[in-house]
Parts: structure tokens; C-alpha cells; sequence
């Protein structure tokens, strides 16, 4: 029992550390200290709960279709019961981790900590979706690699409009939308498709499911080209 336990722990957190680790081999020059590096991923844990009070607050103020199986109701709950609240819970976490950080010094350093709290995030959604399914390990495998690469993602856009904020020369108030505004439409349009999925015909199923597939490359094609600009700042 307790070595199934520790496989599928292993499972949920093998991607998470793979793509940390990828990450911060970019910022090989001028590296974060592992102490804030740890301190990012925990801050990615304690999003998941801030997360949670925001989608309990959207619930109270009826925006949430949790119940719904219509897929108008699934693209609204993609929209109010994850994207919005989980990455607006992931910036308040940037923001805390970076306020204060007197080694958040270069551009790529925001994409570096973002994606710390991103991968931190999606760690503990792994686990927690893993341990309560029997077919635990290919859902473990899907989520390798494409949950937990979305979250990447996000994250990996958030932190490059917040850099743009701090050291950006023509940064104006659309730099600041973007901060939040790019990952909670990428996170929407990703859990959209997904969700919608679910609800519709077997025809339309095949359909979100070939459209989801060309966003993922989008998705990731846009997190590479990121990543290899503000490599070079």
C-alpha cells in the first residue's frame, strides 16, 4: 500500500520536477538560489487554496456552473471555477514572492519564479487527481504532457508581462492587463475545450478534441518563443 503510494506520488511530481529543472537550466548564467526556488513552489502549493476561496466566493455570487452539462454551462465554469480564480491566486503569489526579491534582477527571473508557482500548483493538482483514480498512471502520463506543460505555459506568460512591467521601457497600462489577462484566457480557451468535450456529441467531441490539439501547439510554440526572447535580455 504504502509503495503504490509512494509510485504514484512519484508519478504526479516526476513532470513537475523535469520541467523545473528545464527551466531553471535556461537561467544557467546568472541562476535564482535554490532557497527562493523552493520557496516559489511552495507559494505554487498555497495558490491552490487561495484559489479555492476565490472559486467559493464566485459560487456565492452565482457565476459558477459547476452542475451544469450543457456546454455553455462547462465554458462558464472553465472561466469562473478555474482559470479566473486560479490564476488570479497564482499572481497574488507572484507578487508576494517577487515585492521584496532583491534577486528578481533580470527579465528572464520572472518567467523562472511564475513558473516555480505554476509547477507548484500543478503539482498538488496532480497529486490530487491521481491518488483517488484506479487508473491512476495514464492519467498520470496524459497529464505529463499536457496539464502540467499548460500550467507551464501560463505560467511562462505571466511572468513575461510582469518583467515587461518591472523593466520594460515602453510599458504602458495593456502591459498590466496582460499580466493576468493572457494566462486566464489561455487557461479558459485550454480547460474550454477540454470541458466542452464532455457535453457535446461524439461528431463536436472529435472536433474540441482536434481543435484542443492545435491549440496545445500554439500554447507551447508561444511558451518556447518567450522563453528563448527574454534569454536573451
Amino acid at each position: 500500500m504504502i509503495e503504490s503510494i509512494l509510485v504514484i506520488l512519484l508519478t504526479a511530481i516526476a513532470p513537475v520536477a523535469l520541467l523545473m529543472w528545464w527551466v531553471n537550466r535556461k537561467d544557467s548564467t546568472r541562476p535564482e538560489p535554490k532557497k527562493m526556488l523552493v520557496k516559489g513552489f511552495f507559494f505554487g502549493l498555497v495558490s491552490v487554496f487561495l484559489s479555492l476561496g476565490f472559486s467559493l466566493g464566485i459560487n456565492e455570487l452565482g457565476l459558477s456552473f459547476a452542475d451544469s452539462t450543457s456546454l455553455e454551462g462547462q465554458i462558464a465554469e472553465a472561466f469562473f471555477g478555474a482559470a479566473l480564480p486560479e490564476e488570479t491566486a497564482k499572481l497574488i503569489m507572484l507578487w508576494l514572492l517577487l515585492r521584496r526579491n532583491k534577486y528578481y534582477d533580470e527579465y528572464f527571473d520572472g518567467i523562472v519564479y511564475a513558473a516555480c508557482i505554476g509547477l507548484g500548483f500543478a503539482g498538488f493538482e496532480n497529486i490530487f487527481y491521481l491518488v483517488d483514480e484506479d487508473e491512476w498512471f495514464s492519467v498520470g502520463v496524459v497529464r505529463a504532457f499536457v496539464s502540467v506543460p499548460g500550467h507551464l505555459s501560463f505560467a511562462v506568460a505571466m511572468g513575461y508581462f510582469y518583467s515587461h512591467c518591472k523593466f520594460g521601457v515602453n510599458k504602458n497600462l495593456w502591459t498590466y492587463i496582460c499580466v493576468l489577462l493572457i494566462p486566464v484566457l489561455a487557461h479558459w480557451i485550454f480547460d474550454a475545450l477540454l470541458m466542452g468535450a464532455s457535453v457535446v456529441s461524439d461528431t463536436m467531441s472529435l472536433v474540441f478534441i482536434v481543435v484542443f490539439s492545435f491549440f496545445l501547439r500554439f500554447l507551447y510554440y508561444r511558451t518556447m518563443k518567450r522563453i528563448h526572447k527574454l534569454e536573451d535580455m
